[in-house]
């Protein structure tokens, strides 16, 4: 987290509230959020009109005359954007609190857009990386960068889907998923979302899937995004779901909480070395020639 809804979530409200304004000042908090060559400096926008915002997987783009900015908000970044003649919005991790008094001590940066309107990006992990580079540069290096077809785009269809997984047959489902080079945008809590609705164990080995549960799993996906879009995301806070059971997200962070759609607890288990959520009724575990070996398979298993 953040995760594809998430910065989509951003980038919707940079395209809807920023486009368009008059960078008038910065103030960085963090130098080491920025990456850059020699000569590239924030100095750059300033005086300039943020003319487009963009989005590939987990990257978002903001695109000034002289300068872009490539960003990543990793494990805990937040963008959050206030000022008298805007809505304003926020996304990404939901600590701070969106509400909370900003610059916050986390604070890496504050983009300032006339008259009166103020970009933050807060990260309390420090893991976060804003990336200059050149306008005309921009394609290239988000060329470069190997990603799959976006979650979202027209590009990531069934058969995508299917080339992505055809190389990883022997690796686990929660692994593939997770993989940016097979789909972008896709993280822990989407990936965790999408088996459940397909009733695919995380652990399942790629090469055991049938077609018809590949196609269900691209279904899964879409149907997943489709609810965490519109809403900016999953609301977990401190590893735990707040919305309610039954409302989404149905499968992360429930541990323990009846599955909504056969009651059997949801347990937690540490695959490929991330927390994972699972109903162990409705994707039953793999045997024999469908279970990974090695690093792949569980080392943990907790009810909360």
């Amino acid at each position: 987290m953040p995760e594809l809804p998430e910065v989509e979530a951003a980038r919707r409200g940079i395209a809807e509230q920023l486009v368009g304004r008059r960078c008038t000042g910065y103030e960085l908090y963090r130098p080491r959020l920025i990456v850059a060559p020699a000569g590239l400096t924030l100095d750059l926008i300033v005086g300039d009109t943020l003319q487009d915002v963009g989005r590939w997987g987990k990257y978002l783009w903001l695109r000034f005359p002289h300068l872009a900015l490539l960003v990543h908000l990793k494990l805990t970044g937040q963008l959050v954007a206030r000022g008298s003649t805007i809505p304003g919005f926020a996304a990404g991790h939901p600590v701070p609190p969106y509400d909370a008094p900003l610059p916050h001590k986390s604070t890496a940066l504050r983009l300032d857009f006339a008259p009166d309107v103020q970009l933050f990006l807060t990260d309390i992990r420090h893991f976060a990386r804003v990336q200059l580079v050149l306008p005309e540069e921009l394609p290239t290096t988000v060329a470069s960068l190997g990603l799959g077809p976006d979650a979202l785009s027209p590009a990531f269809t069934l058969e995508a889907l299917r080339r992505g997984l055809t190389h990883r047959r022997g690796t686990a489902l929660k692994a593939a998923l997770l993989d940016q080079t097979v789909v972008a945008g896709l993280g822990n809590i989407y990936v965790d979302e999408s088996l459940w609705a397909a009733r695919l164990h995380p652990q399942r080995l790629v090469g055991s899937l049938t077609d018809e549960e590949i196609e269900r799993l691209y279904e899964a996906i879409r149907s997943v995004l489709a609810l965490a879009v519109p809403i900016g995301g999953a609301e977990i806070r401190n590893g735990r779901a707040v919305p309610p059971l039954g409302e989404f997200p149905y499968v992360h962070g429930r541990a323990g909480q009846p599955c909504v759609r056969c009651a059997t607890p949801i347990v937690k288990r540490t695959i490929v070395g991330r927390g994972t959520y699972y109903c162990p009724s409705c994707q039953p575990e793999p045997t024999g020639d469908a279970l990974p070996a090695g690093d792949q398979v569980e080392t943990a298993i907790t009810a909360s």
